[in-house]
């Protein structure tokens, strides 16, 4: 980008084509002149400036389909890396010699990057994407997108709201400029890591939500279980020295709401999936889409240890997923929770 100011006329990246990224694509389209959506394969690049559908998603006119990923970072520079978290790190460090200082880059990904390690996990051991992409490269302009935006209700238009967050005014700005629609209202935040983590933690009480759905539980439990979950969120957050600022906001309680309530929630139906019966590893192994609370869960649950705390629901979803507890008994293990838990509910 240089000294340029950046203009609407300059073709913004999204990289990962998935049904989130395209979303995002289309989101972006209407407000600049083209917009650059990358995949890795060859064929599905092909096939959807064929068809004009990434995703089961129609695309807009201004929106091109490339595998051409060095051409894509030589002619953008605003990039919006949204793929899954385990293969975040391995893209970034693919693109970092292609990025300036200058480049801004806004990610999608609602996950953690995990470095192996032997003995306790720590929080050293851990990265958000925002971390990942400044321990990679030169870029320092960063920021995330977070909120309740499931991707089938943006390509509805359904009214809705989202949150960029970033220690830089400059990201803040022109995420909001390429976001906003007059049914799509975007939020701003300088606490880049508080939204990030609402973000990433909501995923393991959205399965805990969908396996109290798929045992019958109505209203009742779930205000319940949201209850004593945005509270665990707060505890998680203060135990590892994040700030709580986005907690009230579209990050967390929202994309919580959205996540715990919703079939189009990958981890939402995992649980659900989980109370019907089906077991986790032939859930994993057909899933078309990354759940990324699964390893949220695992990663949060060993964390937790290493602080030397519970987290409660956390526990009993770990203990759920990983050794086969028995899922009524998982039900009078969280009322039990709820008795003598010592952290403050909101």
């Amino acid at each position: 980008m240089g000294s340029k100011q950046f203009s609407l006329s300059n073709p913004v990246a999204v990289l990962g084509a998935g049904k989130f990224g395209t979303a995002v694509a289309n989101l972006i389209a209407a407000n600049v002149d083209q917009v650059l959506l990358y995949t890795h394969k060859a064929a599905h690049a092909a096939a959807g400036q064929i068809s004009r559908t990434m995703a089961a998603q129609p695309l807009a006119a201004n929106i091109v389909v490339t595998d051409d990923l060095i051409t894509v970072l030589r002619s953008c520079s605003v990039i919006f890396p949204i793929v899954p978290a385990v293969k975040f790190r391995g893209l970034i460090q693919e693109i970092a010699v292609h990025l300036r200082p200058e480049h801004i880059c806004i990610h999608g990904t609602k996950g953690l990057d995990l470095v192996r390690y032997d003995g306790v996990l720590t929080r050293n051991h851990l990265a958000t994407m925002s971390e990942v992409i400044m321990q990679e490269t030169k870029v320092r302009q960063v920021g995330c997108l977070a909120g309740p935006n499931l991707s089938g209700y943006l390509v509805k238009k359904d009214p809705a709201v989202t949150v960029v967050a970033s220690g830089a005014k400059k990201v803040l700005f022109i995420g909001k400029q390429l976001l906003s629609q007059n049914w799509f209202h975007v939020y701003t935040s300088h606490d880049l890591l508080s939204v990030e983590m609402c973000s990433v933690l909501k995923n393991i009480f959205a399965i805990g939500a969908g396996i109290l759905q798929g045992m019958g539980y109505q209203c009742n439990t779930y205000a319940f279980f949201l209850t004593m979950s945005i509270s665990e969120m707060h505890y998680i957050m203060t135990t590892m020295g994040i700030g709580t600022t986005a907690l009230f906001g579209p990050a967390g309680l929202g994309d919580l709401v959205a996540t715990c309530g919703s079939t189009a929630s990958r981890n939402y139906m995992l649980g659900y999936r989980l109370a019907k019966g089906e077991k986790l590893n032939a859930i994993l192994y057909g899933a078309k889409e990354v759940s990324e609370g699964v390893q949220t869960v695992k990663v949060i649950h060993q964390l937790m240890q290493f602080y030397k705390v519970e987290a409660p629901i956390t526990a009993l979803i770990y203990r759920i997923l990983f050794e086969e507890l028995p899922l009524k008994e998982g039900v009078s293990y969280l009322m039990r929770a709820s008795e003598n838990t010592t952290y403050p509910l909101m």
